[in-house]
C-alpha cells in the first residue's frame, strides 16, 4: 500500500449524507452485477431443442454472440473404445457416409499423427451454393481422466475460395470423448460456424438441428465397425 490512505468514497456533499449515498451506491452496484451475469447467462445458456430417444442423442442450441448462427451441441453415449471415433473421424473416404450434408472430404496435409489438415465440400439446397472449408484437427488426451478432445478450427490460410463455392469463413468445433463405466463412451459434438454469404433464416435454423442429429445418427451406426473398434492410435491409451 506504500503507506498512503485509501479513502473508498469521496468527501460527500452535506446536501446527501454518507449513509444515503452509500445506500445509493450499493443498490446501483448490485443493479449493474445483476444485469452483467443475467446477460452473460442469457448468452451462454445451452437450450434443449431435439432428443432422439431411439438413439440416445440429445441435441442443444445457444446463442453466440455477434454472430446470426447459433452454436449447437450433440450428446449421445455409445458402446466403444475411445480410440474408434478417431479412426472414424479420420477416414475421410467416409465421411460423406455420415457427416451432415459432407459431399466430400480429402486430406490436405498430415502435420503430425495426431495433427493434420483437410478440405470438404458440404451440399447445401438449390438455390443456395454449396460451401467448402480448409480446417485443421488435433487430436489430444488428457493423460489422468483419459477423456479424448478432437478440436477442429478454420484454415483459410492454405489456399483462396474459389468461385464453385462459397468459403466457409470461420469453424470451431470439437468431438469430447469421455470414458464411462462398463465400456461406455459418452460423445459430445459441439461447432459454431459462419458459413458465408446470404443464408435463408429456415435454412440456418435447420441446419443446426438437423446436422448434429444426423451426424450422430449414422457416426453411431459406422463407429462400431471392427475396422474402426480394433483401430489404435500412438497418441492415445483405452
Amino acid at each position: 500500500m506504500n503507506g498512503r490512505l485509501i479513502q473508498p468514497f469521496p468527501i460527500l456533499p452535506p446536501v446527501w449524507g454518507a449513509a444515503s449515498m452509500i445506500d445509493k451506491l450499493i443498490r446501483l452496484s448490485l443493479a449493474v452485477t445483476a444485469l452483467v451475469f443475467t446477460s452473460l447467462a442469457a448468452a451462454s445458456d445451452w437450450e434443449e431443442v431435439a432428443y432422439d430417444k431411439d438413439e440416445d442423442i440429445r441435441v442443444f442450441t445457444r446463442f453466440v454472440e455477434g454472430s446470426d448462427m447459433k452454436a449447437f451441441k450433440g450428446i449421445t453415449t455409445i458402446k466403444s473404445t475411445v480410440t474408434a471415433p478417431v479412426a472414424l473421424l479420420q477416414d475421410v473416404k467416409r465421411a460423406h457416409e455420415w457427416v451432415f450434408n459432407c459431399k466430400a472430404m480429402d486430406l490436405i496435409e498430415e502435420l503430425a499423427p495426431n495433427n493434420a489438415t483437410y478440405y470438404t465440400v458440404t451440399s447445401m439446397p438449390w438455390p443456395v451454393k454449396n460451401r467448402d472449408n480448409i480446417s485443421e484437427s488435433l487430436v489430444t488426451q488428457d493423460a489422468d481422466t483419459g477423456v479424448v478432445t478432437v478440436t477442429i478450427q478454420a484454415r483459410n490460410d492454405i489456399f483462396p475460395a474459389n468461385d464453385d463455392h462459397v468459403r466457409v469463413r470461420e469453424l470451431d468445433a470439437t468431438w469430447t470423448l469421455e470414458p464411462q463405466a462398463d465400456g461406455l463412451l459418452k460423445v459430445t459434438y459441439e461447432a459454431h460456424a459462419d458459413p458465408g454469404g446470404g443464408l435463408p433464416s429456415w435454412l440456418v435454423n435447420s441446419f443446426v438441428v438437423e446436422a448434429p442429429l444426423n451426424t450422430l445418427r449414422d457416426f453411431r451406426e459406422l463407429v462400431v465397425d471392427e475396422k474402426y473398434q480394433s483401430a489404435s492410435r500412438e497418441y492415445i491409451t483405452h
